[in-house]
């Protein structure tokens, strides 16, 4: 058997354009006296716990073999990359935690089957690993609008809440994050029937999504303006860099009518939840109504919640 520098290599006699006899000869099987290879499954890490979600490197050895031919890996619910350059399965991502049963069928020559080609068999071998379930995710401390004068209720005059979602340690989830939004123009949050925008971030190279394009912006809520650019309603922005996902609400704080003569108030609630893994790890509800304070803004905050 040749050998071979890398650890797998994929080799399909039908699709290589061999003899009908020569893929028959390779689907013999390989008798007792062939030691059977051995599949490990291990983190990129190192770790031996392998989680759900999670890049798992995939090797096949075979005792008194340098390299290992391997045809063909299956493994029912787990996702398969070519990381080497011969296109060959190397790793495994499976997002659910349980059992996951991997087959891998390899070539060999057995001197009991033949002499020269005509000795070439198939291993097929299989094992079952058991997939931890990976940590969930949670989101980070909420930072809330800034405070000028407490007395006046005047705040910075740019009033946002902003929080960030960052899977982290070694069991984290790496699974896309969706965040959706709701938004009212009213001192209240919006209710289940209020429309919503969705946006999935992805944390893995094969997770990535192109951000959606709305009303000339790219953020996930693009408010109504007034003439002179002041927003009449909340507007939502998420942002995901290097595997963190920051979101913002940015309050509207009045806006002048079209004579100009008067501010007209802007009433507000906001609704921002963010879903991983099928289940909800994050959310932010506000609800308030901002007048015009000058350099500042004077706003009243109903209800504020951050309980997924």
């Amino acid at each position: 058997m040749a050998r071979c520098s890398t650890a797998l290599l994929l080799t399909v006699g039908a699709m290589a354009g061999l003899p009908a006899a020569a893929a028959a000869d390779e689907n013999t099987p390989c008798t007792a006296a062939r030691p059977q290879p051995q599949i490990a499954l291990a983190e990129r890490g190192g770790g031996t716990t392998l989680y759900a979600t999670h890049e798992l490197k995939l090797t096949v050895s075979q005792a008194g073999e340098d390299g290992v031919a391997v045809r063909s890996v299956a493994a029912p619910g787990a996702r398969t990359d070519a990381q080497d350059a011969d296109e060959t399965p190397s790793a495994l991502w499976v997002d659910r935690p349980g059992p996951v049963t991997v087959t891998v069928r390899t070539a060999d020559r057995d001197p009991a089957v033949g002499s020269g080609s005509a000795g070439e068999c198939t291993h097929t071998v299989s094992r079952t690993f058991t997939i931890t379930p990976a940590a969930i995710t949670r989101a980070g401390k909420l930072k809330r609008p800034f405070l000028v004068d407490r007395r006046r209720r005047l705040w910075y005059r740019r009033v946002s809440y902003t929080f960030a979602v960052k899977p982290s340690g070694p069991a984290a989830d790496l699974s896309p994050l969706t965040v959706r939004a709701r938004t009212t123009r009213r001192a209240r949050y919006p209710s289940a029937r209020a429309r919503a925008f969705s946006q999935t971030f992805g944390l893995r190279a094969f997770d990535t999504t192109e951000p959606p394009f709305r009303r000339g912006c790219n953020d996930l809520i693009c408010p109504p303006r007034a003439r002179n650019g002041s927003a009449k309603a909340v507007g939502v922005l998420a942002d995901e860099r290097s595997g963190r996902l920051r979101i913002q609400a940015i309050v509207p704080t009045a806006y002048p009518s079209r004579s100009g003569r008067r501010v007209i108030p802007t009433p507000w609630g906001v609704d921002i939840q963010v879903f991983q893994s099928g289940g909800r790890v994050a959310r932010l509800r506000a609800a308030g109504r901002c007048t015009d304070g000058g350099q500042a803004a004077r706003c009243t905050f109903k209800r504020v919640s951050t309980k997924p």
